[in-house]
């Protein structure tokens, strides 16, 4: 699996940023790292599944650290709940707000048969140290490479002096570069998600 440090070297290596004076400082390809993840996650979010200990008659209960939303929730084993719709006298529905996830009716008894099996999209662990391993799919290193580099074009545009310096250094527009940069991530998801729908639709 690849750290936050060998993803920079990779982001580097394709800005060419590998001289004494590098245009990019590690902490700024650090927050293009963070950002990328999350551009990556809101697009590809990660699956999970947790099983929650049921308590008899307790309603809420506080939903995992990385919860996005929520896709299946099942309260006694087997029996499915569902999305509220605000209702009152609907049976066997589940609520999300902030960090709790709400069961009408709540729970009648505790026991392994009794638990919330629930199963969801979840936001991808950001990276804090040099060491941390990225929690996205190595295959996809080139995704999160291209949407940190499409940020660092972004940024030298911002600024004159930076992006009058890179044109004569590059020969090349930071604003077209950044484009073609977010093109090339747009199309790598897109491949990503046109591979997980033919998965799921293909016969067994």
């Amino acid at each position: 699996m690849t750290t936050r440090a060998e993803l920079r070297q990779k982001i580097r290596d394709e800005l060419n940023d590998n001289a004494a004076a590098k245009l990019w400082t590690d902490a700024l390809l650090n927050d293009f790292i963070v950002q990328a993840i999350r551009a990556y996650g809101r697009d590809l979010p990660k699956q999970a599944s947790a099983s929650i200990t049921a308590v008899a008659d307790q309603e809420a209960y506080t939903l995992p650290a990385d919860f996005d939303r929520a896709m299946r929730v099942e309260q006694p084993d087997g029996e499915l709940r569902v999305l509220s719709s605000g209702f009152r006298g609907e049976l066997g529905t589940y609520r999300v707000w902030g960090n709790q996830l709400t069961l009408d009716p709540a729970p009648a008894a505790a026991g392994s048969d009794q638990d919330i099996s629930l199963e969801y999209l979840a936001r991808y662990a950001e990276p804090a140290v040099d060491g941390d391993t990225l929690a996205t799919p190595l295959s996809d290193d080139d995704v999160l490479v291209a949407f940190a580099c499409a940020d660092a074009m972004r940024w030298v545009g911002s600024d004159e002096a930076k992006r009058a310096r890179f044109e004569r250094q590059r020969g090349a527009s930071p604003g077209g570069a950044a484009e073609a940069y977010e093109r090339r991530a747009q199309a790598a998801i897109a491949s990503r998600k046109w591979r997980l729908r033919s998965s799921t639709l293909a016969p067994l």
